[in-house]
């Protein structure tokens, strides 16, 4: 290659169409205020489900009905198996954010809005199976004893603030996904 041909191609080369990057400074202060939210969210789930734990072994001990016991065995469960899913994601999450690639690599902040997909993602179906669950607890209860006006006032508060999170989760989840969608552009 001769001196002329080297020239013509650093040219092309330089006049490509440059791709225009996100703005790092804003994907770094979401990922930071994320690293807060990650931290509280740890520490109130940690103390909720000791909490759930504590009534379960409680409840076992003093002998509820079967009903109220099945059901806090599957709160308990629930709870247990989504903070033992939803903590490997955040763990990794705070990894990243520790990371120096952070500062300059889009790999890192694919990385971490992946892991925050998958969070929000786990939310809206564990929402959906607890849903579920509450309605053949509550079904089960009215079948083999009397369902009151307050139970049923209980019930649809109950439903009310599962379906406000449930959209809360689908529109962070809608929200870091099309984050990540310009990021990958």
């Amino acid at each position: 290659m001769d001196k002329n041909e080297f020239e013509q191609l650093s040219s092309l080369w330089q006049s490509a169409e440059q791709k225009s990057v996100p703005h790092m400074d804003k994907l770094l202060k979401r990922h930071k205020r994320h690293s807060i939210v990650l931290k509280v969210n740890i520490a109130i789930e940690f103390i909720a489900i000791l909490a759930v734990s504590c009534f379960f072994v409680i409840s076992f001990i003093e002998k509820m009905p079967m009903i109220k016991l099945a059901w806090v065995g599957f709160a308990t469960a629930w709870g247990i198996t989504l903070f033992v899913l939803m903590n490997k994601s955040r763990l990794s999450s705070l990894k990243h954010l520790k990371s120096e690639q952070i500062t300059t690599s889009l790999d890192a902040h694919m990385k971490l809005l992946e892991n925050e997909i998958f969070r929000w993602s786990v939310s809206i179906k564990a929402t959906w199976i607890f849903v579920i669950a509450m309605g053949v607890f509550v079904t089960s209860k009215c079948l083999f004893s009397i369902c009151s006006a307050e139970d049923g006032l209980h019930l649809g508060a109950s439903f009310l603030v599962l379906c406000s999170a449930q959209i809360f989760f689908i529109m962070k989840n809608r929200t870091a996904k099309s984050i990540l969608h310009k990021i990958k552009q």
